[in-house]
């Protein structure tokens, strides 16, 4: 996902001059608009082409957008920073009159309390996350749990927390199914001080995060190695026959990079199952699940621990199904590397065209938009597709196909396409965007509400959505005897 804005780190021991700044936080307008992109069918939006599929067997229970839209409701807030990601079925939005969420709701995940419904179609007031005497900095959006950073480095978590993702404990009481009130994640006896996280990533189960001396922590499910603690957890748990699981990681643990002059991670982030970091220096490292290659190290090998990325150097870097991506340099050896005046080009590895189609297993420029301006807070990357904003314009493509219009390429052109194409309505308006941010089935915007003025707007339903019923399904047929 969109790399989120961070707390203030806390001051370094000595003065130090990185050749890439850190992740900066996101510096919203004064007057903002929410642009939508995609679908508002936030149950079969999250699901991908099993969602389409669905949708046209049942039905939608959502609008579709395939050109940008301004979403009324937050009209008039003030939206400092949205969180979103690669996997997930629901957003936050950070507002200065407190937090904002929708989506699903079946695991608690919005933290809207016991009466928050299955799913909210639209922004709802979350005020179950604000604390008093303390700011949301940041958030992170997984599969079914929420992470908030405040000012204080405190992190509070809510949803499904079976697999450890919430970061509550390693008994069985803190591993609940479902968490709809907000909690403090612990920090147990891996962690010296207590847990002052300045950013959050969040994956399909597992979770992220560094604190302002560039430490980073992993908790949740370690199938795949996706926390990067030199294994993947996994365990037979039948000695009478062969049956696999993978541990749970209920607390925070530290992750270390294998290089000492590695620099301080400044971001983190988190796709279905891999994981990714930069550090000031502007190195970047992968591991977890390497289908496709998605990990840029040449091959489809599974990594167990932190494993840097050679020959770039980044400003950013993002996670998504089954493709990453950045924005960087090219790093080559035996020349120095200074300090960067902008972003970087965009590089991007794993799926590319389809599954079936051209990939990459290492990062590879995007030569289509080589020349924008990028600013890293205004490049997105969702489950399959990619968005940025730069220069008074957007674009998007798509890695592998896409159907919910959330490339925002108008209603008369194609849904879905592997080349970088504008959205509609945006290059003429004189865009001001602040952040970029994607999901499976969804692009939003931040924007200078001025410059989105002139776009149609949509009013989300208020009423949360019911859980449809179970469908049953008929028992198997007997096999004739023979």
């Amino acid at each position: 996902a969109a790399p989120a804005p961070t707390a203030p780190a806390a001051p370094a021991a000595e003065t130090e001059t990185p050749a890439v700044s850190s992740t900066l936080a996101v510096e919203a307008p004064k007057e903002t608009a929410v642009v939508l992109c995609g679908t508002s069918d936030w149950p079969q939006g999250a699901k991908g082409a099993s969602g389409k599929a669905a949708q046209k067997r049942d039905g939608a229970r959502g609008d579709e957008f395939n050109a940008p839209v301004v979403i009324n409701s937050l009209k008039g807030i003030r939206v400092l920073s949205l969180a979103v990601g690669p996997c997930a079925g629901h957003m936050l939005a950070l507002t200065e009159s407190g937090m904002y969420a929708w989506g699903l709701n079946a695991s608690g995940q919005l933290g809207l309390g016991p009466s928050g419904g299955w799913c909210m179609p639209g922004p709802t007031p979350a005020p179950l996350w604000n604390v008093d005497g303390d700011r949301a900095v940041s958030a992170a959006v997984g599969n079914k749990h929420t992470l908030v950073v405040y000012a204080s480095g405190t992190v509070l978590s809510a949803g499904c927390g079976d697999r450890g993702a919430l970061g509550y404990g390693e008994k069985e009481k803190d591993l609940p199914l479902t968490q709809d009130t907000p909690k403090a994640v612990v920090a147990g006896g891996n962690v010296e001080g207590g847990l002052k996280a300045v950013c959050v990533a969040a994956g399909c189960d597992y979770s992220l995060a560094a604190d302002g001396n560039g430490k980073m922590y992993a908790w949740g499910w370690t199938e795949h190695g996706k926390l990067g603690l030199g294994t993947d957890g996994q365990y037979n748990m039948k000695d009478s026959s062969v049956k696999i699981t993978f541990s749970i990681e209920g607390e925070p643990k530290v992750v270390a990079l294998p290089d000492d002059d590695a620099g301080k991670v400044v971001q983190v982030s988190a796709g279905k199952h891999h994981s990714a970091c930069l550090t000031n220096e502007g190195f970047g490292y992968t591991w977890g699940d390497n289908g496709y290659g998605k990990l840029g190290h040449r091959d489809q090998k599974e990594r167990h621990s932190p494993t840097k990325l050679p020959m770039t150097r980044f400003s950013t870097l993002l996670c998504g199904d089954a493709s990453s991506c950045g924005l960087g340099w090219p790093d080559y050896p035996g020349r120095p590397f200074g300090a960067q005046l902008n972003d970087g080009l965009v590089y991007h590895w794993g799926v590319l065209k389809g599954s079936n189609g051209e990939g990459a297993t290492h990062p590879v420029p995007n030569y289509e938009i080589q020349g924008w301006t990028i600013d890293k807070h205004c490049f997105a990357m969702g489950a399959t597709h990619v968005a940025l904003a730069g220069e008074g314009s957007a674009v998007a493509w798509a890695q592998s196909p896409v159907a919910f219009g959330q490339l925002g390429l108008g209603p008369d052109a194609p849904k879905s396409t592997h080349t970088a194409k504008q959205m509609e309505g945006l290059a003429d308006v004189g865009l001001v965007c602040a952040q970029v941010v994607a999901s499976s089935g969804q692009t939003h915007l931040l924007c200078d509400a001025a410059t989105v003025a002139k776009l149609p707007t949509w009013d989300p339903p208020t009423e949360a959505l019911t859980k449809p019923p179970e469908k049953v399904r008929a028992p198997p047929k007997k096999k004739a005897k023979t």
